[in-house]
């Protein structure tokens, strides 16, 4: 364990610290032509945002939000390759395996073969090794993080989670952990030997997992790339806590930039004749304003971006009432955090009714497309070092958004909030880092900016400023 100790954290400090030079030169941002405003989209929303006018003559747009179209990314054929390379079938076969293990509870064998949290540790690690092999050196994997799991006071073992790597080729772009917990229980939470199939909880995330590992494994990027499969979830995050423990000795979890959380995403209807197959929930944090929320609300406005065929749906609290996943365990050590889950559930926590006949494999697909497509945007899109984003009173009454420049960007969008929203209402897009002369940002309680890179793939949103004192405020 020590020498993979030595092994992770080299391998993460090295990715973190190697600056390439990139080479290019910086792009050519001119300035906005004062006085004309910004061709608005609205969020395609049930509710759609109020219509804001531009004051002032002349022949100045008077463009209304309602009914307004909004424009959809043309993704290049880099996205569109690694979208569409997302193997159903693939995914079908580890939640098989998964499932036929019978139960994968933290204290069942760890060394009988077929059966057991033994026998899927197993698989997932040599999942893991294959992806590696064919990586051409970008997967470092599979590697492993032993904690004790404890049933009951007297009741432990120990258990694993196993983890793979792609280093970032970036300095400053920080560390992203993507995570899916693959124990499993029955109702009866204690028993390690009752039947705990458990293919939509959890197999369809560890599947998920093992799909975008293998998919985003053909290159590197920017930042660097975790991919976890913890154990211990169903016992109050065990896994996921130990290994939030782990980074921080390893002097890693600074660089943390978010944690994304793959649970439950293979079900598109709750068995009672109530169908949603066009949705994933996205849970984050209870706060409008944390930093978790404002994750959940990029992934969203991504998926409208990008035309996905799943909406990305933000939701108002961590988690449902009572529940909890591991992406508490980040929130709560100060890492925004999101999880995604189908918005349909058919079976109570731990039902041995969880089985694979009942899942639905195209919903799996696309809801497995929707989520690498949003980290590939926190991964791969070019960042805004210095997230300064400043809004100027004009003598004439209008206002001038400004922000750094990125050498790197083709260009840059920006989103607009209402107070009182949940979601980003409106953006635009725009060449330069100087929109000038417009009277409507007034009308919204928080602005944020993100870069697009030349590949199509926008970048990590900024903080968002904040426009109106009563932001603060907001639910």
């Amino acid at each position: 364990m020590d020498r993979l100790n030595h092994f992770l954290k080299f391998n993460l400090r090295f990715s973190l610290l190697l600056l390439l030079a990139l080479g290019l030169s910086a792009c050519n941002l001119g300035a906005a032509s004062e006085g004309v405003p910004p061709t608005l989209a609205a969020r395609a929303t049930a509710t759609p945002p109020p219509t804001v006018g531009f004051e002032g003559g002349g022949d100045q747009q008077q463009p209304g939000l309602i009914g307004a179209q909004t424009p959809v990314a043309d993704p290049s054929i880099e996205i569109n390759n690694l979208l569409n390379q997302v193997d159903a079938e693939r995914m079908r076969s580890h939640v098989s395996y998964l499932q036929n293990v019978k139960t994968r509870h933290i204290l069942s064998p760890m060394d009988q073969p077929g059966y057991g949290i033994g026998a899927a540790q197993s698989y997932i690690e040599e999942q893991f090794q294959l992806i590696s092999q064919s990586s051409g050196g970008n997967l470092s994997a599979p590697l492993l993080h032993s904690f004790t799991a404890y049933n009951t006071a007297t009741e432990r073992a120990t258990n694993n989670n196993i983890f793979a790597v792609i280093g970032g080729k970036e300095a400053n772009a920080g560390i992203y952990i993507i995570g899916a917990h693959y124990d499993s229980v029955n109702t009866s939470l204690k028993d390690p030997t009752a039947f705990a199939p458990g293919a939509n909880d959890n197999g369809s995330g560890v599947a998920a997992l093992l799909e975008i590992a293998r998919i985003l494994s053909q290159r590197r990027y920017r930042a660097t790339l975790i991919f976890v499969a913890f154990s211990g979830e169903e016992h109050d995050r065990q896994g996921s806590k130990a290994f939030v423990d782990y980074l921080q000795q390893g002097g890693m979890f600074s660089e943390v930039r978010g944690m994304i959380n793959i649970d439950t995403i293979g079900n598109h209807d709750d068995g009672r004749g109530n169908v949603d197959d066009s949705s994933l929930r996205v849970f984050s944090d209870e706060s409008n304003l944390s930093q978790s929320r404002q994750m959940a609300r990029m992934a969203e406005v991504i998926g409208d971006i990008y035309g996905l065929d799943m909406r990305l749906q933000v939701e108002t609290s961590r988690d449902r009432e009572g529940r909890y996943g591991d992406h508490f365990s980040f929130n709560e050590a100060g890492i925004p955090s999101v999880r995604f889950i189908n918005t349909m559930e058919q079976w109570p926590n731990g039902s041995p009714s969880d089985l694979i006949e009942f899942m639905e494999f195209d919903y799996l697909e696309r809801a497995t497309k929707s989520i690498m497509m949003f980290i590939l945007t926190q991964a791969d899109g070019p960042r805004l070092r210095r997230c300064d984003i400043v809004l100027r009173d004009l003598q004439n009454g209008n206002q001038s958004l400004l922000w750094d420049p990125v050498e790197t960007a083709s260009g840059y969008m920006v989103f607009l909030r209402l107070v009182d929203s949940l979601r980003y209402d409106a953006y635009f897009t725009t060449e330069s880092t100087n929109v000038d002369g417009w009277d409507g940002f007034r009308q919204y309680g928080a602005i944020t900016v993100a870069a697009r890179g030349s590949n199509g793939i926008i970048g990590p949103f900024c903080d968002e400023y904040a426009v109106s004192p009563e932001i603060a405020s907001s639910p």
